[in-house]
């Protein structure tokens, strides 16, 4: 029962663990992404050239946004990774730390990826 505990509590922190290092891995693909996306707009909608100029600092700027707002929560669910960390410290032994540290590692390594 105890270990059922452990795995799933395990299993949340990886959840809570992941976005933070997968949001960085994803800023590439995003400006792949969107720079296609503006293509398929452009085409789909039969943008001008002084329109797509136009659409494309709208969503420059929307990006800049978007991307602030991930820093602030990232900032935000560090702090609370780091206080988690700080209480388990306090209970579990070093021993028990490395086995979480190792769990942890696994669980992130086999944490299905983002597209």
């Amino acid at each position: 029962m105890m270990n059922k505990k452990l795995t799933g509590f395990l299993l949340a922190l990886g959840l809570v663990l992941s976005p933070v290092a997968g949001h960085t891995q994803q800023k590439d693909t995003a400006s792949a992404d969107s720079g296609k996306g503006l293509d398929r707009m452009s085409k789909e909608l039969d943008l001008s050239a002084d329109q797509r100029s136009k659409v494309e600092a709208i969503l420059e700027t929307e990006k800049s946004k978007v991307e602030a707002i991930f820093n602030e929560e990232r900032q935000k669910l560090q702090a609370v990774q780091q206080g988690t960390r700080a209480s388990l410290e306090g209970v579990l032994t070093p021993e028990q730390m490395s086995k979480l540290d190792q769990k942890m590692r696994e669980n992130a390594k086999n944490a299905p990826k983002k597209k």
